[in-house]
């Protein structure tokens, strides 16, 4: 049996990692990102793959990690807005839809233009789930200096949002 280049048994395998992709992303979209980042992984890390057993295989676990990853970001993200202070809700949609995960990363964006001393402390206290302690010590500054940071850190993703709510189908701000 010849043997094939990595690339072309790739090639090969391109049509059922998107059929697989598909059955876990709705958008089609989304799912050929998700098949993109397969392959491009695949080639990456291909010295890790055994060529003595199937390329599909090896591709699929990867593909699964890369969608299972992708999860728990956005739970992550999910978390951290909760904890922030901010809970998305729109009267038109789920946070399944597409409008809401515009919505969740409008905020996100938001987060990061916060200040840098603003934004650092807002992800270790809320993403990172380090107590005020802990966060102050990370940063060696005082508690004072973290609990004044955090406090105008969410003051102004609050009013980044509440000019977000003001447009059309905006975000709405539930305290």
């Amino acid at each position: 049996m010849p043997r094939h280049s990595l690339s072309h048994l790739l090639a090969t395998e391109t049509d059922r990692l998107r059929r697989y992709a598909r059955s876990l992303v709705r958008g089609r979209e989304e799912a050929e990102d998700l098949v993109q980042e397969t392959l491009l992984r695949g080639i990456e890390r291909s010295s890790s793959w055994d060529p003595s057993r199937p390329l599909g295989p090896w591709l699929f676990s990867i593909l699964h990690n890369l969608y299972a990853t992708g999860m728990r970001r956005a739970q992550s993200r999910e978390r951290a807005l909760r904890h922030i202070g901010l809970l998305l809700e729109s009267p038109r949609s789920s946070p399944s839809t597409p409008a809401a995960q515009m919505e969740l990363n409008e905020t996100l964006r938001a987060l990061y233009e916060l200040p840098e001393e603003q934004r650092q402390v807002l992800v270790l206290v809320t993403i990172e789930d380090l107590s005020y302690e802990e966060a102050a010590a990370r940063l060696d500054i005082p508690l004072g200096t973290l609990m004044s940071r955090l406090a105008r850190g969410r003051e102004a993703l609050r009013q980044a949002v509440d000019r977000d709510e003001k447009r059309p189908g905006g975000l709405k701000l539930v305290r």
